[in-house]
């Protein structure tokens, strides 16, 4: 990633790079935005007046297997606790966007870890 990344800063500069990590392309962390702020029936409900509490549940099927090397350099706890589950916890509790700029996303997401 680090070579891609000293290529792309060749023809491009950083704002016009839009960077996602691959657990958060999946169609279903995807549809978390669409279903938190467009879905009328779920925009006026998602607060903590109507909302007990959250449970975020990760479940893999499969091992580390082919990718025990990956793990042992960075940590399945910063890929997975990090990468992964705080950013869907970051999409579950953040206010609406401003708009639906990456930027105003990533706003509110940061919010909601600086909270």
């Amino acid at each position: 990633s680090e070579q891609l990344s000293k290529q792309l800063a060749v023809l491009f500069t950083e704002d016009q790079v839009y960077r996602i990590d691959h657990y958060l392309g999946k169609e279903l962390v995807q549809n978390l935005l669409m279903l938190r702020f467009t879905n009328i029936m779920f925009a006026n409900m998602w607060d903590n007046q109507h909302i007990k509490s959250v449970v975020i549940t990760f479940k893999e099927p499969f091992g580390t297997k082919g990718r025990g090397g990956y793990f042992d350099k960075s940590g399945i706890i910063r890929d997975i606790l990090q990468n992964h589950l705080l950013q869907v916890m970051s999409i579950v509790a953040m206010e609406p966007p401003e708009n639906s700029s990456p930027e105003s996303i990533r706003d509110e997401k940061t919010r909601v870890l600086q909270a």
